[in-house]
């Protein structure tokens, strides 16, 4: 990536050669770091070409612009010494080519060969080595056996296995504990892909980059995957071969393949041989694993396409550790950011560089945490961060990270930053936004400024203050954090407050059972009651605003999501189920213009009315998301009109969803407002950490 270039005469003075010196340390230097890169054309011909006898068919085949980066380097300089790369003593035609500026591996720090580099071996669930003269294509042959085999990738292990199978989709299931949570599917080559799917030119670009991400690309209705690999949803994550090893399983292979993260739920990707095999043999029935050391691990990064340009839904390998360069230059002071619980990352702001770390999981086990903490020390050693002048932190005190920052003792000054303000402020960052704007921030939850617990927050904001306007009215999570597991529990406080306004004449289990007759087998009687005496009292029920809460409640009461068994689920569902062609919506009412609020009750209301009706769900759901679009052009109109703002941003977890934003995004610039969201970091949590040190960088 050229940043700049700077042309400048200096005197003549005649060379004979060209060559790189060697490295000199140097302290407190500040340098950037490549993400790894997918395997460039080049290679993949040497691996596939008989006649190259020291890199046919290698595994480990790179040259100076493919390979591994990030995952194999201990510190800087990026010297071999230096990298994980370093057991392996070069062979004569390794080096020769490694010193000559004539040839493509130049100083490519990880080349290697078949003659002297790692090499690859196949084992059994329980870590016996398995001879064979080609572990590759052994290893195809127990995937067409139905078997689930655990690949050591660039960044960590990856499990695979048939995705046209629904006897080997559905054993990854129950194995891996995931029922529901979509795979990402490996497809051959791009080719395939435009057989099987409508992808645009960005998409195609996305797929074939470097970068090879994870694309959500929209489903057609071909019989040509497992229906175990992603159920409802409307979009398929695909991605391209992106290691020579993949490339090599194509050889072999001409069924698609689910490529998904080795780790065991709520815990970090498996990195180390030995790791894998204690941790993932209850999952996978072989390994293919090798001798080259990661060091730094990290997932498949996720995007998608949206407004013709990338959008990141999971930040990882190909984009981190590459910065969001902003607008501000903090020149020789350090921002560290902590990031939030959920989707964890942090972010190193130096210079006029934010450094967004990988998509590191939420921060809920032990071994989460364990992994912040050494990918944070990484950090810190590759970029040589020594001082911190600022840490930024979420406001909720119970969250990790947040309690990590009481263990700093380095002197920094610490800011904590309320959870939906840092959403909006990572679009104002990313887009270098300088005027006044109004942002909507919705998600699932977050600790607010009065300690209740926010989600559907509207802020005003003017000269980096961030003013609360608005959101939907307050009302009880029943029994709290149980009722984000269940959302059928958060269903039934609306409902019977809704009971309660009706002065319904039946008792409230005859209303529900009467009028949403599922619910018999979702819920007892006993339990039913409790969530209604929680709804009526309150107590170890907290108040919130949360928009992702009533995705959920309108998910259960259409019968289509009652308990998550992954974050978002029961909202994700209720997307998937619009249908795209109504355009019709439920009416809204938005009181008090200085204090605005969406009253959900009225919009419950008229979706109660259409169930007794018989209104199909499809209709329903598409009618939801039609009245927030409305909601959210009619107040920024209001607020147009009375502070003359033209700038709107969206952020936060909710915003993920495609048919929303899209929605928003069009009638918004239809009204003539310029409208923007999050596309380098994700609009989840994931992209807090840069808002934090952003809002952080006024505290200097």
């Amino acid at each position: 990536v050229i940043e700049s270039i700077n042309v400048g005469e200096i005197p003549f003075r005649k060379f004979d050669n060209f060559a790189i010196k060697k490295s000199r340390n140097t302290k407190k230097n500040f340098q950037l770091i490549s993400p790894d890169l997918a395997t460039c054309s080049k290679c993949i011909l040497d691996i596939n070409n008989p006649e190259d006898k020291r890199r046919y068919l290698y595994p480990f085949t790179n040259c100076t612009n493919c390979g591994p980066r990030f995952t194999i380097i201990d510190k800087l300089p990026y010297d071999r010494p230096n990298t994980t790369m370093k057991i392996f003593a070069q062979c004569e035609d390794c080096k020769k080519e490694y010193n000559s500026p004539k040839n493509r591996r130049f100083h490519a720090q990880p080349i290697a060969c078949n003659n002297c580099g790692p090499a690859l071996s196949i084992v059994d669930k329980n870590g016996k080595n398995i001879k064979t003269g080609n572990p590759i294509s052994l290893a195809c042959e127990k995937i067409m056996q139905g078997n689930i085999i655990g690949i050591k990738s660039l960044g960590g292990f990856q499990l695979a296995c048939n995705a046209a199978s629904d006897a080997a989709v559905k054993k990854l299931r129950k194995r891996k504990q995931r029922p529901f949570k979509p795979f990402a599917v490996m497809l051959q080559n791009i080719e395939t892909i435009k057989k099987y799917y409508k992808v645009t030119d960005q998409e195609i670009k996305s797929l074939s980059s470097a970068k090879a991400p994870i694309v959500l690309i929209k489903k057609y209705d071909f019989d040509f995957l497992s229906k175990y690999v992603s159920f409802y949803n409307k979009y398929e994550g695909i991605m391209l071969p992106y290691t020579p090893i993949h490339h090599l399983l194509f050889r072999y292979l001409d069924i698609p393949l689910i490529m998904t993260s080795g780790n065991v739920s709520e815990e970090p990707i498996a990195s180390k041989n030995k790791e894998a095999i204690e941790k993932l043999n209850k999952i996978c029935d072989y390994f293919l694993i090798h001798d080259r050391d990661i060091y730094s691990r990290y997932d498949d990064s996720v995007i998608k396409v949206f407004d013709g340009k990338e959008m990141l839904v999971r930040r990882a390998r190909g984009y981190s550790p590459y910065p969001v360069k902003l607008k501000k230059d903090i020149k020789d002071k350090t921002i560290l950011a902590l990031g939030a619980q959920e989707k964890n990352t942090f972010c190193i702001y130096k210079k006029n560089y934010s450094i967004v770390s990988q998509h590191l999981g939420d921060l809920d086990s032990l071994e989460s945490n364990i992994f912040f903490e050494e990918t944070l020390n990484i950090y810190r050693n590759l970029f040589n961060i020594e001082d911190i002048d600022v840490l930024a932190l979420d406001k909720h005190p119970g969250y990790n990270s947040t309690k990590f920052a009481k263990t700093f003792e380095n002197g920094a000054k610490k800011h904590s930053f309320q959870h939906h303000k840092a959403h909006i402020a990572s679009v104002i960052a990313e887009n270098g936004i300088k005027e006044d704007l109004l942002g909507f921030s919705w998600d699932g939850t977050g600790y607010g400024d009065d300690g209740k617990i926010w989600g559907s927050e509207i802020f005003l904001v003017k000269e980096n203050s961030y003013r609360r306007i608005g959101h939907l009215t307050e009302k009880y999570i029943p029994g709290g954090e149980i009722s984000i597991k269940k959302p059928y529990r958060m269903a039934l406080g609306y409902l019977y407050k809704y009971f309660k306004l009706k002065n319904c004449s039946k008792g409230f289990s005859d209303f529900i059972y009467d009028t949403f007759g599922f619910y018999k087998d979702i819920i007892k009687e006993i339990e039913l009651y409790t969530i209604a005496s929680q709804a009526e009292s309150g107590y170890n029920s907290p108040v919130t605003t949360s928009m992702g809460r009533f995705f959920d409640s309108i998910s259960s009461m259409l019968n289509l999501t009652h308990v998550n068994s992954f974050e978002g689920e029961a909202a994700i569902h209720l997307e998937m189920a619009a249908n795209t062609k109504i355009n019709y919506s439920y009416n809204t009412f938005i009181a008090d213009m200085e204090n605005i609020q969406i009253d959900d009750f009225i919009i419950l209301e008229q979706i109660i009315k259409d169930l007794k009706n018989r209104v199909p769900s499809d209709i329903i759901s598409a009618k939801f998301h039609n009245t927030l679009v409305e909601a959210i052009v009619k107040i920024s109109k209001i607020i147009r009109d009375n502070h003359g703002i033209k700038n709107i941003a969206l952020s936060g977890g909710v915003f993920q969803n495609n048919l929303l934003l899209k929605k928003c995004f069009y009638f918004l610039r239809k009204e003539g407002f310029s409208v923007f969201s999050n596309f380098k970091v994700p609009v989840n949590d994931g992209g807090i950490s840069l808002g934090q040190a952003y809002l952080a960088s006024y505290y200097l």
